[in-house]
Formats: C-alpha cells, sequence, structure tokens
C-alpha cells in the first residue's frame, strides 16, 4: 500500500494522541500499521519508537533507535534524546548519561529541555 507523508504524518499524530491519553494498546496498533506502510521513513521509526517507549516497550525502542534511527542519521538528537531515555529506564545509566549529556549541548531547545530533566532524574 502506498501512503502519501501527510496521511503516515496524520496516523502518527492520531497514534500519539491515543498514547498520551493512556490508551496503549491502542497507539500500539496504530504505530505498527503506520511503521508497515512507511517502513523506510526516519519519521515513522521515529513515531514507533517513541510510542514504544511511553508503552515501557524499551528493548524495541531501544532496537529501532540505535539499529535503525542512529545507524542511518548519527547526529539525529531525538533518537540519541528517547534512546537514552529508554535506556535509562533498563537501568543502563552510563550510556544513557553519555547520550543525555550530548543532547543538552547538541539538540534544540526542546530536545535539550527533555534531555535535562532526565539527567536530573
Amino acid at each position: 500500500m502506498q501512503a502519501s507523508s501527510e496521511l503516515l504524518q496524520l496516523m502518527s499524530e492520531v497514534g500519539y494522541l491515543a498514547c498520551f491519553k493512556g490508551d496503549v494498546g491502542r497507539s500500539q496498533i496504530i504505530m505498527d500499521g503506520v511503521e508497515a506502510i512507511g517502513i523506510e521513513q526516519i519519521p515513522i521509526k521515529m513515531g514507533v519508537a517513541i510510542a514504544k517507549v511511553y508503552a515501557g516497550q524499551y528493548d524495541q525502542a531501544i532496537h529501532i533507535l540505535r539499529d535503525q534511527v542512529l545507524l542511518r542519521e548519527p547526529d539525529h538528537m531525538s533518537a540519541k534524546c528517547f534512546l537514552g531515555i529508554a535506556l535509562s529506564q533498563k537501568g543502563q545509566k552510563a550510556e544513557a548519561r553519555e547520550l543525555l549529556e550530548d543532547v543538552v549541548k547538541r539538540g534544540n531547545p526542546d530536545e535539550s529541555v527533555i534531555a535535562s530533566a532526565y539527567l536530573s532524574l
């Protein structure tokens, strides 16, 4: 199935809304569908990974962020930020700290604020 980037973006936003409203199950179904359609697009991979972090599926999020997004875009600060969060939640504090400190230094203001918040935990 071919889907426009606008449709994939809209579906991702619906997936995020479901996740943020606490409906993790529906969020995962939506994001899995978005991933299946837009498998090669970095923004789609990011959306899927972020939803997995919020769902507590850290190993899957780490795999997507480390082995798919950062492999193709090593300086993707949002990917580093959410990888740091996932690693931190898994107890891998040293690696998480290194990533989050890099995001604080080089990320945009939103990424830096999120990374700073996790560094202070």
